[in-house]
């Protein structure tokens, strides 16, 4: 009978249940409970393990550089003007039910990057589907898929993502063949899908991006049409933090 059940439950695709079901059952049984209670703490298990796959599988479909949550940033060092408390609600997910974007600006090393991955990170935690890019690798995704004729097909996929994460903006030129590109590829998601974004230039800077006014005032026209705008100015995090590290490397030296 048991190996009857295994057989059938793998059958179904239910691995958990099927690894699980005989120590559930006398967990069950020395705790008084009837058949019901049983078949709930079945169903649970296997439920459960289907949520962590599919997070797993999101984490792996995202391509994060690395993996950042909120509770890993010092929340004393974050710029004037942005709370955890805001963070933290911005992590619930809400802006995406409304095609709200995000869009973090700032000098380097204030945290953006971190941030916005945070943000990404908890999102595929709420079995969203999220890509990561840099701008550059987005700009040469686009161009390689022109190349092979299936740029649609990419932009279809694109507009597809609930979540998609352009890192860095402006660090690296893109030329006007590429602003064109990634203004088609954001385009696509206004009103339709949430993008969250940073940028080490101001909004009056982009055009330095673009190399184009209108193709600027009309991107930033659809970008902010729905954004939380996180200004992240302020002194480089990671360059305190080295200066810490270098301190205390002198300290032990001395000593």
């Amino acid at each position: 009978m048991k190996a009857r059940i295994e057989l059938l439950l793998a059958e179904l695709k239910l691995p958990s249940m099927r690894r699980m079901h005989e120590k559930i059952a006398k967990e069950v049984l020395s705790a008084g409970g009837d058949f019901g209670s049983y078949l709930h703490s079945l169903l649970e298990e296997e439920v459960s393990e289907r949520r962590s796959r599919r997070v797993q599988r999101r984490m792996k479909e995202a391509r994060f550089r690395q993996i950042k949550t909120l509770d890993e940033l010092e929340v004393k060092e974050l710029p004037k003007g942005i709370s955890i408390q805001r963070l933290n609600d911005l992590a619930q997910g809400d802006y995406m039910n409304t095609a709200t974007n995000i869009l973090a600006l700032g000098g380097s090393g204030t945290g953006k990057s971190h941030v916005c991955t945070a943000l990404g990170v908890a999102a595929c935690r709420m079995g969203k589907r999220v890509r990561f890019f840099t701008a550059a690798e987005l700009v040469s995704e686009l161009e390689a898929a022109q190349e092979k004729h299936t740029l649609h097909r990419f932009l279809k996929r694109f507009a597809s993502l609930d979540l998609a994460i352009i890192d860095e903006l402006g660090y690296l030129a893109i030329g006007e063949h590429g602003a064109d590109l990634l203004f088609q590829a954001l385009s696509e998601r206004h009103e339709r899908q949430s993008i969250i974004l940073n940028s080490n230039l101001a909004f009056e800077e982009w055009g330095s991006i673009f190399g184009s006014e209108r193709l600027t005032v009309a991107l930033l026209d659809r970008l902010t049409h729905r954004a939380h705008i996180l200004e992240m100015n302020g002194p480089s995090y990671r360059l305190k933090s080295a200066r810490r590290a270098g301190g205390k490397q002198a300290g032990m030296k001395e000593n």
